[in-house]
């Protein structure tokens, strides 16, 4: 005799009794992958463009904050 299995609210489980998981359904496996894709896409698209268009140059020269310093002295 088998006993039936129920979830952590009180409702039986749907299923054949075995316990084997539930498949998938497909429209769903699909979207997550295009999901993850897109995501990912994304955070490639934003890298290249900071890249591209971000210099790593400060945007002050070392000399212009010596002349600072040199005023501020006065």
């Amino acid at each position: 005799m088998s006993a039936e299995k129920f979830e952590p609210f009180g409702e039986p489980l749907a299923g054949n009794g075995v316990g084997k998981p539930e498949q998938p359904i497909a429209a769903s496996v699909i979207l997550s992958a295009v999901g993850q894709y897109v995501f990912w896409l994304l955070i490639v698209v934003i890298v290249v463009t900071r890249i591209s268009y971000f210099s790593p140059m400060p945007s002050f020269s070392p000399h212009v904050v010596s002349a600072l310093i040199h005023s501020a002295q006065r």
